[in-house]
């Protein structure tokens, strides 16, 4: 990609990044106070961005599936939508940057760090590459977009004001988790555990198989590896939305133009999972918990 237009994508994508926290938290582009140091807190997943090749199918989707309403804005000209239950901010929505070709809809997840330089240098070195930035996105802070070594995307931020607080429980219809699925398990704990402070747990899943809860002060995110009959699932990051009803949910996914990827069955977490893809093509998981 020529320099000019890599710039480029990296400036809308981190300003599309910035609308969507600027519209949650109240358009305040306020650093934090003086004398007291903001608080991130690297490894937590802080916000949720949609790219996809038809916004307002998406937005249908997720609105009439999650009750999810939409703040309208523009960055650099081009519609960005932040997605809301009630007061509580979920994510970003938005059409691909024309700039940077064909991009397959998707979610994607941002992780926070400390330094964006210092956890972009880091991935470098352990064979991640750089898809946008860093850049500054005004007063709210850094961004980057990065792939990890084995193809699967991820955000980087930086807030100036910190990050948003935990609930004291998960908010039903926004997101709650995030879990790698991989093929090499050994090489993604490597990576994520050189970027970020996580204390690691292993357990068993259904399956038997290992699965890595990645902790920071509490459990941030699942790690597991794809079963052998999964091998042409591409490793990637599923990001989870707590639901009531998976089941009744994943019921009316069809009729509103998505797909089910995975239904509801008592051999996948007693029934409370399913996988699904919006009108645009995005995987998304929909979770009861606790299950």
């Amino acid at each position: 990609m020529k320099s000019g237009k890599r710039s480029f994508a990296a400036l809308a994508l981190a300003l599309s990044f910035a609308a969507g926290l600027l519209l949650s938290h109240g358009c305040s582009t306020s650093s934090a106070p003086a004398g007291k140091a903001a608080a991130n807190n690297p490894g937590k997943f802080v916000w949720h961005d949609l790219t996809t090749d038809d916004p307002a199918a998406s937005k249908k989707f997720y609105s009439a599936l999650l009750g999810w309403e939409y703040s309208e804005t523009t960055v650099l000209g081009r519609p960005y939508s932040v997605a809301r239950l009630g007061k509580t901010p979920v994510g970003g929505i938005h059409a691909p940057n024309p700039d940077r070709g064909k991009t397959a809809s998707h979610w994607l997840s941002y992780i926070s760090v400390a330094d964006v330089e210092v956890t972009v240098t880091k991935a470098k070195a352990a064979g991640g590459d750089v898809l946008a930035g860093p850049v500054d996105v005004g007063t709210v802070g850094r961004a980057a977009v990065l792939k990890d070594p084995q193809g699967a995307p991820f955000g980087l931020v930086r807030l100036s004001a910190g990050d948003p607080p935990d609930p004291p429980k998960p908010v039903e219809g926004t997101f709650f988790w995030n879990e790698y699925l991989t093929h090499d398990l050994t090489a993604t704990l490597a990576f994520y555990n050189g970027l970020f402070p996580y204390e690691v747990t292993t357990t068993k899943s259904e399956e038997n198989a290992a699965y890595v809860v990645l902790k920071n002060d509490r459990a941030r995110a699942g790690v597991f590896r794809l079963p052998d009959s999964k091998s042409q699932v591409p490793p990637n990051w599923l990001p989870y939305v707590l639901v009531a009803d998976p089941a009744g949910l994943a019921a009316r996914v069809t009729g509103l133009g998505g797909r089910v990827l995975l239904e509801p069955s008592a051999q996948h977490r007693k029934g409370s999972l399913a996988i699904v893809a919006d009108p645009s093509g995005a995987v998304v998981a929909l979770q009861k918990f606790p299950f």
